[in-house]
């Protein structure tokens, strides 16, 4: 147990102020709810400090924290999914869907109460949790009244649909065991049936979006790193009935996600049956039933699409091709140069030799320049290109040998 108190005074003790010596409580000490005597017990490792029955004593009957009672009368309210063994363990089955209802029909207690409702023996309060839901929160809180002591847990088990039985803490991980859920969940690995996180609400914060979430734990240390733990939904009013100090049982798939900062361990809620919770009553100290948020309406779940479809990513626009560009008028050729005539080289004549008559030379027949138009036509203009380059001169023909000297050149 968390809380005890004195007999004499009837003040209460909290489990944290066991450690200190000298004691700063007096003893005896008893039950917070039956007149039981109970005893301080050390934390060691990972068990916190807590109190304990006294050697060969046991609560009262009716006291809320007889395991004996509080274990039947969880199996009498499950319809027919809790089940107590032999040894006085309680085990849980899970059905294949664990949000069915009862098929029983159900009836209003009176015609002015018709949020109560009853199914044969069993009362809870509209709108009501799943038998399953409903006996795991009972669980929850009743091992938060024993401070989590390691001997009440191990009393309890749950058989998940078409699997073997487990322990209760390998199906509800509670604020001690935060560490092991977020490894589970960060190795990957693969989990056939849904889990549960017990805790307390830190803060209710909001995000970039103005949705609002509930903290579990913050800065909860596992290995090199840290994480914190986050019940968020798309529907604010699963959100809404939570408050800093709110007892949750969040049941679902929960994941790690990685963020710049730091890790998140969270589950998203789309049902109403996912969040089960209950308060502390301030004049007596005592958990209140559990019950859960409304159910979501078909409204709420079509503006949560639309607002999913609004903040997803378009994708970019394909670029439009560009308009294709007129072709270019094909420029007319050239005109081909005139050839002109190569003018004639004048070549040197042989003079006559001594004794010879001189040739006579006919005369050549002057061209005939053809009647040029009076004015000629337009042409067009011509594209600058280089000048070619000179021609060379031609080769001046070597001078004939005079006189005596060409009789000498000419005979063998």
């Amino acid at each position: 147990m968390d809380k005890a108190r004195e007999q004499r005074t009837r003040r209460p003790v909290l489990a944290k102020e066991i450690g200190p010596d000298p004691e700063p409580f007096e003893r005896p000490l008893i039950c917070p709810i039956c007149e039981s005597v109970v005893e301080p017990v050390r934390g060691y490792k990972s068990v916190p400090s807590l109190f304990r029955l006294a050697k060969g004593t046991s609560h009262e009957s009716g006291c809320l924290l007889n395991p004996t009672e509080v274990i039947a009368s969880i199996a009498h309210g499950s319809h027919g999914l809790a089940h107590v063994t032999d040894d006085g363990l309680l085990r849980l089955e899970l059905p294949a869907d664990i949000s069915a209802l009862p098929p029983w029909p159900t009836v209003p207690v009176d015609d002015t109460d018709t949020d109560v409702i009853r199914t044969r023996d069993t009362t809870t309060v509209r709108p009501y949790l799943p038998p399953a839901i409903t006996s795991a929160a009972k669980i929850a809180r009743f091992l938060q009244l024993h401070g989590f002591d390691p001997k009440i847990v191990e009393r309890f088990r749950v058989k998940p649909h078409g699997q073997r039985p487990i322990l209760w803490g390998r199906f509800c991980y509670s604020p001690r065991t935060y560490a092991d859920l977020y490894q589970r969940c960060a190795r990957r690995e693969t989990i056939s049936h849904p889990l549960a996180v017990h805790g307390t609400v830190h803060s209710i914060a909001q995000d970039k979006n103005g949705k609002p979430y509930a903290r579990l734990a913050v800065n909860v240390p596992a290995g090199d790193t840290r994480f914190h733990v986050l019940l968020r939904s798309a529907h604010d009013s699963l959100i809404e009935p939570l408050a800093a100090g709110t007892h949750v049982l969040a049941v679902g798939d929960w994941t790690v996600f990685d963020t710049p900062h730091i890790p998140q361990l969270r589950l998203f809620a789309d049902e109403h049956w996912q969040i089960a919770y209950w308060e502390t009553d301030p004049s007596n100290g005592l958990p209140t039933e559990p019950t859960c948020p409304p159910p979501v309406t078909a409204r709420q779940r079509a503006d949560a699409q639309a607002r999913a479809r609004a903040r997803r990513p378009r994708p970019a626009p394909e670029p439009r091709p560009a308009p294709a560009q007129p072709a270019a008028p094909t420029p007319f050729p050239p005109p081909a140069p005139t050839p002109q005539a190569p003018k004639p080289v004048e070549s040197a004549q042989p003079e006559p030799e001594l004794g010879d008559e001189p040739t006579a030379t006919p005369p050549q027949p002057e061209p005939t320049v053809a009647s040029a138009p009076t004015q000629p036509p337009p042409v067009p203009p011509r594209p600058s290109l280089p000048p070619p380059p000179p021609a060379p001169p031609p080769a001046a023909p070597s001078p004939r040998p005079r006189g005596w000297r060409r009789w000498f050149g000419r005979r063998p």
